[in-house]
């Protein structure tokens, strides 16, 4: 149980840290994203929580059955994504738009896409077995 706790901690921290940045004022958002395109950080911010995702959820699979953990952490990003931008409808100032979806899904699906072809080199894949 402990053994879950080390790996889920980083995803569920990373999404409260994606809902606390969601509370804060268009304006001071703005101000901060040093001239990055919204799609372009919407889609970063999410391919380090698909990062997360991934660590965590592979944990209780065998090697052989890491596609279902990677359907597993885009369906939980994907979830988490939808969440967000309906909370930060709630939020003023804030808006929600189905770009900022598309780009959080994407984003996690490239986190897999790496991950993927990261465990392919026999060296990362033997750290991935012995973590």
């Amino acid at each position: 149980m402990t053994y879950r706790i080390k790996y889920y901690s980083p995803a569920v921290l990373y999404v409260i840290l994606i809902f606390a940045l969601s509370s804060l004022n268009q304006r001071m958002v703005s101000n901060y994203s040093w001239g990055f395109d919204d799609f372009l950080l919407h889609f970063i911010e999410y391919h380090f929580y698909g990062v997360t995702l991934i660590w965590a959820v592979m944990r209780d699979k065998p090697g052989s059955e890491l596609k279902s953990s990677y359907r597993l952490a885009v369906s939980i990003g994907a979830l988490s994504a939808m969440a967000d931008e309906f909370y930060q409808s709630f939020i003023p100032s804030r808006y929600s738009t189905l770009e900022d979806v598309v780009a959080d899904i994407f984003g996690v699906i490239l986190s897999i896409i790496t991950f993927s072809l990261l465990m392919k080199i026999p060296f990362l894949e033997r750290i991935r077995k012995h973590a």
